[in-house]
């Protein structure tokens, strides 16, 4: 923890957890039932970001590697990226022009997958992860997207409604491809299998997994139908979010570094989408405010 590329993200954690909840803690219990899930979902996006945003600016040098090498300016697009997932967060958890915000971050999140992961995985096309980490950042990037339509309290456009729609079912995707490879991967972490392993001292460590799996995929079916859509999506979002503050956070604590920091956000990141995800077939009412 003494080290800046450890403190500087996990410093950024605390502060934005304090910040979202005194400026996002009336809205959350004033909300009533299903709706609560839109407050904690901008939140459980804008805590990621804000940490994604730190490990950008406290260790450039190992970010910077992952900028296509056709790029210029690898160090300046670091910082770039740092400062504008940090404003991102701000933006939602304070409220403040949160439909460019976030149609901003969807941009970028999608650009990172056509740029970036796309290609590393049509290169590899036999590693896992790779796949892996295109459809984690699509589904980011859907997120994000859902978030700006949603969040205003006027009507939406027929394309806004198709735009969301098409985000939802991306989630929804996604969603079964995970709940599928956590049958085939059970020894991994739960909600995003990527590589890292659950400790064998979390009890009944493959259980978590499994049952995960067969939520994501019968959750992710359900969202696709209109009726039972958001109930679904609140429920895996909550599931989801749940695992983040029991299992990992007891991992993170367990080991403080990055790694396992990272992993804490980019599981409560897809809890956040699959929160925001829930209005997705909701129009909203005069009384809901951006």
């Amino acid at each position: 923890m003494s080290s800046p590329q450890v403190f500087g993200p996990y410093f950024t954690l605390v502060v934005f957890l304090i910040a979202a909840f005194v400026a996002v803690g009336r809205e959350f219990w004033m909300a009533r039932g299903l709706d609560k899930a839109h407050p904690l979902g901008r939140v459980s996006l804008a805590v990621p970001i804000a940490v994604f945003g730190a490990d950008h600016l406290t260790s450039p040098q190992a970010i910077m590697k992952i900028v296509p090498a056709w790029m210029p300016g690898k160090l300046f697009w670091t910082y770039f990226v740092g400062v504008a997932l940090i404003a991102a967060a701000l933006s939602f958890i304070f409220r403040v022009g949160i439909r460019l915000s976030a149609t901003l971050l969807g941009i970028m999140l999608f650009c990172f997958v056509a740029m970036i992961h796309l290609p590393n995985a049509i290169a590899a096309p036999q590693s896992r992860i790779a796949w892996m980490i295109v459809a984690r950042d699509s589904a980011f990037s859907a997120g994000a997207m859902l978030l700006a339509i949603t969040s205003g309290a006027r009507e939406r456009t027929p394309g806004e409604n198709h735009v969301a729609i098409g985000a939802l079912y991306l989630v929804a995707l996604v969603s079964m491809f995970f709940g599928i490879e956590h049958f085939l991967h059970p020894e991994c972490v739960p909600a995003v299998p990527l590589v890292k392993v659950t400790p064998l001292w979390i009890p009944f460590a493959h259980f978590w997994t499994v049952l995960t799996g067969i939520a994501l995929v019968i959750g992710a079916g359900a969202m696709f139908v209109r009726n039972v859509s958001r109930q679904s999506a609140t429920a895996l979002g909550a599931w989801v979010v749940l695992l983040v503050v029991s299992l990992y956070l007891a991992i993170m604590i367990s080991k403080p570094d990055v790694e396992d920091l990272n992993y804490f956000a980019d599981t409560l990141m897809f809890g956040g989408v699959l929160f925001v995800a829930s209005r997705a077939y909701d129009f909203p009412r005069k009384s809901r405010i951006s």
